[in-house]
């Protein structure tokens, strides 16, 4: 596989995922607004937020990684054609963050979870419960698409660096 392959193949797979990303926070805004202005129940005037919240974090990020990811790769790739050190050493940096990222967004969701149980278990209440529901879709979707997302981070990496494109990876 050359490097532009592998390139293109990794970027084409976080784009797919993005796409998915960013339709789910259009699905959540389309179900937030009409929960919050044809349901009037607390429950569900509780879930409204959160699933605010799911929809900018789908957006925000599935928009960006999705329009983003083809001048990414294309930049990458005349990047390691006409500097190869230079791709090493910024595209070595950057996947490695990449990387290390993934632990911080699994505290999130962790932290997302063990609020969802602190509203369920301490208040109670219908509203705290629909909300309590948001941020346990948002720990759930999270952790799904991360897994994958890490993965296919991890095999980048160490396809780059088994290629010798990369040096080991930090």
């Amino acid at each position: 596989m050359t490097a532009e392959q592998l390139l293109h193949a990794y970027f084409a797979g976080e784009k797919a995922e993005a796409f998915w990303i960013l339709a789910a926070g259009i699905a959540a805004l389309a179900a937030a607004l009409v929960l919050w202005f044809y349901a009037r129940d607390p429950f569900t005037r509780g879930l409204a937020p959160a699933l605010l919240v799911v929809a900018a974090l789908g957006i925000g990020v599935g928009g960006t990684v999705y329009f983003r990811s083809d001048a990414q790769a294309r930049q990458l790739v005349e990047l390691h054609a006409a500097e190869p050190a230079r791709f090493a050493a910024e595209e070595g940096l950057r996947i490695t963050k990449v990387v290390r990222s993934f632990a911080t967004y699994r505290l999130a969701y962790v932290a997302a979870t063990l609020i969802a149980l602190g509203l369920v278990f301490v208040f109670g209440r219908p509203w705290h419960l629909g909300f309590a529901v948001g941020l346990l879709l948002l720990a759930a979707l999270g952790f799904t698409i991360d897994h994958y997302a890490e993965r296919r981070a991890i095999e980048y990496q160490q396809a780059l660096v088994r290629h010798g494109w990369l040096e080991t990876a930090r």
